[in-house]
């Protein structure tokens, strides 16, 4: 009897990545992405579409993967039962853009087939050993208790190109790499052995550089200057800082590829800005792995902006690597990490 394929499925507020996979050989069938914000779609049509799709390439699926954005105290691939789906539940305050939609999908598949398996996988999960200095708020220890603590994330972007490194580039993989993942959501990876050791986003994704519509590192007396003395809510603070600032606060556009192609100077500026921050948090990368071996760009930005991995480059020149031999591109794949990870789950 065949065995149905693997579905992994990758959840955002305005989107539904998808993508199938053969069982056993893990090869891709079919992928692709159902736009909600074009469509007006909820994410249980979403899921539908994708599936019918699905359905005349590979048949209906035998297990379904997820990305989750926000695991909490969950650093391992877990099978949804009701006590982790609570789970993932209570941390989307600290994913509001990821774990929510999330949640909404794996109830539309225990919907449609309560008997299908279902195992989400953590983007938190690949930073859990960083050290406990590079996690530890300096916070009463009540607070520390409840879980307020840096955890990190695209941690399935880090753990895919750690697994695929010598494959790709038919290299050793450095022993201390600094790993750039760079989209509208951007962070960096201080990856020591093969192991995360210290990353850039925080305890939610909002921490570290400046991306499409979020601000990156910002001085909590400043959210407390918006609360006391500019009038504004908790809720308005969080839109801006999630939907707001970044790219888009600094140039009107979230998108670099328009920003690289503008002659405006607020583009410019936009485009210098995200180059700098991303370079000076490199050298706090590079700190903690006390020196630095070699660099890696994924993502969106990583991969297609070339002015943009120039421009880092050129401010972390006094590494002295040679861009030749110890500076690599490697395309993100998320979603081929969490079929493995399932794979070895079933």
């Amino acid at each position: 009897m065949t065995v149905g394929p693997i579905l992994v499925l990758n959840a955002g507020s305005s989107s539904l990545k998808y993508a199938s996979y053969d069982r056993p050989s893990l090869k891709l069938l079919t992928q692709g992405q159902e736009n909600l914000a074009a469509s007006g779609q909820s994410h249980s049509a979403a899921l539908r579409a994708a599936l019918a799709k699905i359905a005349k390439v590979s048949g209906p699926p035998s297990a379904v993967g997820h990305r989750i954005v926000h695991g909490g105290a969950l650093n391992q691939p877990a099978l949804i039962t009701p006590e982790i789906r609570a789970k993932i539940e209570a941390a989307a305050p600290m994913a509001p853009l990821h774990n929510p939609p999330a949640l909404k999908v794996i109830d539309a598949v225990q919907a449609l087939n309560p008997d299908l398996p279902q195992i989400v996988c953590f983007d938190t999960a690949f930073h859990a050993g960083n050290p406990p200095e590079a996690t530890t708020f300096a916070l009463p220890e009540h607070l520390r208790a409840k879980g307020l603590r840096r955890y990190g994330f695209h941690g399935l972007s880090y753990a895919s190109l750690v697994r695929r490194f010598t494959d790709i580039t038919g290299q050793p993989r450095p022993n201390r790499l600094l790993a750039f993942h760079l989209g509208a959501g951007a962070s960096i990876a201080a990856i020591l052995n093969g192991k995360g050791v210290a990353t850039t986003m925080g305890f939610s994704p909002l921490d570290g550089l400046t991306m499409a519509t979020r601000a990156g590192s910002l001085d909590p007396g400043l959210l407390l200057y918006l609360l006391q003395h500019e009038g504004m809510s908790a809720a308005e603070i969080d839109h801006m800082l999630n939907h707001q600032s970044g790219l888009t606060a600094l140039a009107g556009s979230p998108d670099m590829k328009s920003l690289l192609q503008s002659n405006t100077h607020e583009a410019k500026f936009a485009v210098s800005h995200f180059i700098y921050w991303a370079a000076r948090h490199a050298g706090s990368m590079i700190a903690a792995m006390q020196g630095v071996d070699g660099i890696v760009f994924t993502g969106g930005i990583g991969e297609n902006a070339e002015p943009i991995r120039a421009g880092i480059l050129d401010r972390l020149r006094w590494t002295r690597l040679n861009p030749t031999r110890q500076v690599w591109v490697i395309p993100a794949d998320e979603e081929g990490e969490i079929v493995q990870m399932v794979s070895g789950f079933l």
